[in-house]
């Protein structure tokens, strides 16, 4: 893993303190540096919310009536699917979602202007049996089989017919979305690709060469770089919409986590878990978010991770371009201090 270096302290007191606009690496997006705001990790940090009670948690081993029958639960016996009697030994478990956003049979869509129908799938991925489980916390090789269940919902659904998009995040904390304290990861399908992706693809169309592999090879020499194995880096980004923003690309180009071989997963597992701790132990665990970005051809999957620190307000709403108060130089160099010695 990269360390801190001795440039790091230079790059910090070379950098400007007035304001500074940003271009996204290469689409025609903007974010405000605001250096002069600077602020430390602890500006950040809020009190918790006191644990919600085991008893009533949906996804707690015991409560499996609770939610749908299983489509999938990881057991040490293999990957097993709920019968008539649902499954109690479990380490992950996925179903649907109660309070789908996509669902397979969606009522016809509303004739005014442009609707289609909500067409999709919603499910949930429970992480862990263990009510006050995080994901910072997970094992090596517990986040390793997150990763495989990731992997297998992905490739369950890329390709049927109707989907065009599989979303997999997480939200954790209540301030970035969670409704359930109870560790867990959401995948939505989607009839369509996402804007995003589709301004991300407009721009790789017209590039000889890949744009994140373009990244992922000079972000490694920068001093962004957070982190770093033989599969992955871990940056912060230069266009950094939020404080402590990171993203996770593969060194090797890969659409998306069907295409990871046993390898990529261990150094995926890894990477993403100093990603998780290092986040946790600099910011005292702040609410956050992390997208799994990826297609099934003619894209470089990537991870983005999102602390909710600071919130969107008119001047974003209004302009779409994020004002950001932690130079992602800085954010690169915490982060980095907190990666285990050695």
């Amino acid at each position: 893993m990269a360390k801190g270096s001795k440039k790091d302290s230079a790059d910090l007191q070379g950098s400007s303190l007035m304001p500074e606009i940003r271009k996204h690496y290469f689409l025609d997006e903007y974010c405000i540096i605001a250096a002069e705001r600077r602020k430390r990790p602890s500006d950040f940090m809020r009190a918790k919310s006191p644990a919600k009670d085991e008893k009533s948690c949906p996804f707690c081993p015991g409560n499996e009536d609770m939610t749908p029958p299983s489509v999938a639960v990881y057991t040490d016996q293999g990957v097993l699917v709920d019968g008539p009697v649902k499954i109690r030994s479990w380490k992950m478990r996925v179903f649907p979602n109660l309070f789908a956003a996509m669902v397979p049979s969606p009522t016809p869509p509303t004739t005014e202007w442009i609707a289609l129908p909500g067409h999709g799938h919603h499910e949930v991925i429970v992480d862990s049996p263990l009510h006050n489980d995080a994901p910072a916390d997970f094992s090596q090789e517990h986040m390793e089989l997150l990763l495989k269940a990731y992997q297998d919902r992905y490739a369950n659904y890329c390709g049927l017919d109707g989907v065009k998009y599989v979303s997999i995040f997480k939200n954790w904390g209540e301030e970035a979305g969670a409704s359930l304290s109870h560790t867990h990861t959401q995948l939505v399908t989607l009839p369509i690709v996402p804007p995003l992706i589709k301004r991300e693809l407009e721009a790789a169309s017209s590039a000889t060469f890949c744009l994140f592999c373009n990244i992922a090879e000079r972000e490694q020499a920068s001093s962004r770089l957070v982190a770093q194995n033989d599969g992955w880096i871990l940056i912060a980004p230069f266009y950094s919409q939020m404080p402590y923003e990171t993203w996770i690309l593969p060194r090797r180009h890969m659409s998306n986590l069907a295409q990871m071989d046993n390898q990529d997963r261990r150094d995926l597992a890894a990477i993403l878990s100093h990603a998780l701790r290092c986040i946790r132990s600099l910011l005292n665990d702040p609410p956050y978010n992390y997208m799994i970005y990826q297609l099934a051809s003619n894209y470089h999957l990537n991870i983005r991770i999102q602390p909710y620190l600071s919130k969107i307000a008119g001047f974003e709403k209004g302009t779409g371009i994020h004002i950001n108060s932690v130079p992602p130089e800085q954010a690169a160099a915490e982060l980095r201090s907190r990666l285990p010695k050695g």
